[in-house]
């Protein structure tokens, strides 16, 4: 997992693939107040961009989840968040396969201690090897948020 704010992007580019270059160069450029929720391509398939707008749950009430075929790139524009986080190991206990048709796969309470907490400008990069549980609440206290997923194909 690695982590930063949107002002710190440039600095982060020249160490990261092109396909990692060009979902932190549109998380950079984009001025996401002016953007409606949906999906928008970057580089076709390859690199995309969900924006969406939720309040934040309580932990126990999202599920722990990894992605084979993608990376995350989790923008916090608006509130917010924090996201649970741990390595994938044989101990984790997966609970829902739906990696053929949506790329997600859903586990057990991996009873995470790691956990980022993103406010608005902050980022998330999360890879194919790690479970990460999003859209939890800060403190308990629910967060009207404006969160953007770049997919990143791995």
């Amino acid at each position: 997992m690695l982590q930063g704010n949107k002002k710190d992007i440039e600095k982060l580019l020249p160490y990261v693939s092109e396909r990692l270059q060009k979902a932190l160069a549109y998380v950079a450029a984009t001025d996401f107040s002016k953007v409606e929720n949906g999906e928008y391509e970057i580089d076709g398939r390859n690199v995309f961009a969900r924006v969406n707008t939720y309040d934040t749950e309580p932990k126990a009430e999202r599920r722990p989840e990894k992605h084979n075929d993608y990376i995350d790139v989790q923008f916090v524009a608006r509130g917010e968040e924090a996201i649970w986080y741990t390595p994938l190991t044989d101990a984790c206990v997966e609970t829902e396969n739906k990696a053929e048709k949506e790329d997600v796969i859903f586990y057990a309470d991996p009873q995470e201690k790691n956990c980022a907490v993103l406010n608005s400008g902050d980022f998330a990069i999360f890879f194919p090897w790690e479970l990460h549980r999003p859209n939890c609440s800060v403190e308990k206290i629910a967060s009207n948020v404006q969160k953007i997923v770049v997919k990143v194909k791995a």
